[in-house]
């Protein structure tokens, strides 16, 4: 609504002062006081009232009144006059669109707008306070019928409210310079009704931000029923609602759906479904439906409007808002806001809030089911590893009987001579001990408790390792050398999973290189590490490998590596010992040129003696 055009310089009437006349002094120290208090007061209702009785003392009108605008109302907030006039006017309610007709009939005197009598039609006339005296002839007489109004318009064009006046000084109609001196208390008028809006704007503002940022950290709550219960709370506290439900759909392939209510729970039903229905026909483009417990249709809500109406009226509410919640495309259910009859029309800064806390409440489920479900799996994770680790050892377990009775009798038949066949047996007993040790240490690593910790010889265990494998390197005519950069290095662990990683480089390094070739070990180390570097000339392993040559049972895509008995769990145990160790082994190598595996653990505290 934007202010009308300012008129022309209005001619004074025959009789009335001339525009030099001075203003009387009370009535400039009133104006002085006002000025100071619409300034620095933010009692805006105390305001007017001082404005009304100024208006009445100090230019002497015998009724002043100022009503608010209240959505599309006038509403009389502050009256001066007497008290059989102001207990028949305070609190008075009429249409904005009645008042701005009666403007469109008046003249217009500045900032005031006068409407003479005969001019306002007889239902106005019926409904307004009209005071009770006998007319005068004389033209410039003030006549019952007659209206002297002002709008109050902020700086936008936009009208607050409205200031009548009645029973002039003498009954007369006010002169120029009387009408001057009004507009300088309704000019004050307008300012306080502006600072008071621009207040509750501010205020709006920070409370709606305020609820939006609760419903926010709502979202840190852990679980979604959690989530929308302290939601509800806030959004009824904020917005002052009556009611508020709130709904989260449940997933397709799971029963998980929540729903919460504060002060009252949420309503079950029929109603729920049809709602939903009526969401889905909305999502993704929806903004809130505002819904009136009056309205027999609803275009945006045909299915569920008689069961939302019935949900309003026995929670005591006369409007609600509907907002659907989710993510992108998917509809993750809804939040419901009822309102009390004596509620006005929900503002727009209002229906922007109630959308943004939808949004904050979808992403809040969201986040939460991705969390539920990433900790469903993390479970169901753990028991398969726990029965993986169990199949292992009982396999294991099961084999390790049989190939001692089989490795035993294979002994018996060498002491019998019967050399071929017992050296089947047994390499191949062999082969499925390791297998099962490899196993064992397999499930054992995968199951880690705390174990106590050591100082450990890297060196020895390195010497310990060229031990074990000398003699399958000279079988294979490969060399071994080892290189230290100390007389003692160590590290502190867990002895026998440390000896095992490097028995597993070594002994790896020696098995796939090719006759004549070399195994070199160094050890060298600083303050924070310790790291042991075993390089070899054998076959090498291509980057295709390399990606996976750390996981469980994983051979190389290699026909010559292939030919080479393994179990493909060595590297596996030896990575999951070092890093639960806080180390790392890393790979470096060249398809026919050789590989170098090196492992780096933490160095161990120096002990004081």
């Amino acid at each position: 609504m934007t202010a009308e055009e300012a008129p022309a310089a209005p001619v004074a009437p025959a009789g009335a002062a001339g525009p030099d006349e001075a203003a009387p002094a009370p009535a400039l120290q009133r104006l002085s006081e006002l000025v100071r208090r619409v300034n620095s007061s933010t009692d805006t209702a105390e305001v007017l009232e001082e404005i009304v009785h100024g208006v009445c003392e100090v230019l002497g009108y015998g009724v002043a009144a100022i009503a608010r605008l209240e959505g599309d109302t006038l509403v009389m907030t502050a009256v001066a006059g007497p008290d059989d006039v102001r207990r028949q006017v305070l609190g008075r309610r009429t249409p904005a669109a009645e008042i701005l007709d009666e403007f469109r009939q008046a003249d217009r005197w500045g900032i005031l707008r006068f409407v003479p009598h005969g001019r306002m039609d007889n239902a106005r006339l019926t409904a307004a306070w009209i005071p009770d005296f006998e007319p005068d002839d004389d033209p410039m007489a003030w006549h019952p019928e007659d209206a002297l109004y002002a709008p109050l318009y902020s700086a936008t064009g936009g009208l607050l409210g409205n200031m009548a006046v009645d029973l002039p000084t003498g009954n007369r109609i006010p002169s120029v310079h009387e009408r001057e001196l009004l507009e300088m208390f309704v000019v004050q008028a307008g300012l306080a009704l502006s600072n008071a809006q621009q207040r509750e704007r501010l205020a709006e503002q920070v409370r709606l931000g305020s609820t939006v940022k609760e419903v926010a950290q709502a979202g840190s709550q852990p679980g979604i029923e959690a989530i929308l219960s302290d939601a509800c709370r806030a959004v009824q506290r904020g917005l002052d609602a009556t009611q508020v439900w709130i709904r989260c759909y449940p997933d397709e392939d799971r029963a998980n759906g929540v729903a919460a209510g504060h002060p009252r729970p949420s309503p079950t039903g029929a109603g729920v479904a049809t709602l939903r229905a009526d969401l889905s026909e909305l999502w993704p483009s929806a903004d809130p439906v505002v819904v009136h417990v009056s309205d027999e249709t609803c275009d945006r809500l045909p299915s569920s409007l008689p069961k939302l109406q019935q949900m309003m009226t026995s929670v005591g509410a006369f409007q609600v808002v509907v907002m659907p919640m989710g993510v992108a495309l998917s509809l993750l259910g809804y939040v419901v806001i009822g309102f009390p009859g004596s509620r006005g029309p929900l503002r727009a800064s209002e229906l922007d809030a109630i959308a943004e806390i939808a949004r904050e409440l979808g992403r809040s489920v969201h986040s939460a089911r991705l969390l539920e479900t990433e900790q469903r799996l993390v479970s169901e994770l753990r028991e398969l590893d726990r029965y993986k680790g169990e199949l292992i050892t009982t396999i294991s377990h099961e084999l390790k009987t049989p190939l001692t009775t089989i490795i035993g009798h294979a002994e018996l038949l060498g002491e019998l001579h019967e050399h071929r066949s017992v050296e089947a047996i047994t390499r191949n007993a062999e082969r499925l001990n390791r297998l099962v040790q490899n196993l064992l240490d397999y499930s054992r690593v995968q199951d880690r408790r705390a174990a106590v910790r050591v100082d450990v010889d890297v060196i020895d265990s390195c010497r310990a390792a060229i031990d074990l494998v000398a003699h399958l390197a000279d079988t294979g005519r490969v060399g071994i050398e080892l290189v230290v950069c100390c007389e003692q290095v160590s590290v502190s662990g867990d002895p026998e999973d440390l000896s095992l990683v490097v028995d597993n480089l070594v002994s790896n390094a020696v098995k796939y290189t090719r006759p004549g070739g070399t195994v070199r070990i160094e050890v060298a180390c600083d303050e924070g590490e310790v790291r042991v570097s075993v390089r070899d000339s054998g076959l090498g392993i291509s980057e295709a490998d390399q990606v996976h040559l750390f996981s469980a049972f994983h051979r190389s895509s290699n026909p010559e590596a292939l030919s080479i008995p393994g179990t493909g769990l060595g590297l596996a145990i030896s990575r999951r010992i070092v890093e639960s160790h806080g180390g790392r082994i890393e790979v470096e190598s060249v398809v026919g040129e050789g590989s170098t595996f090196t492992l780096a653990l933490p160095r161990a505290p120096r002990r004081t003696p």
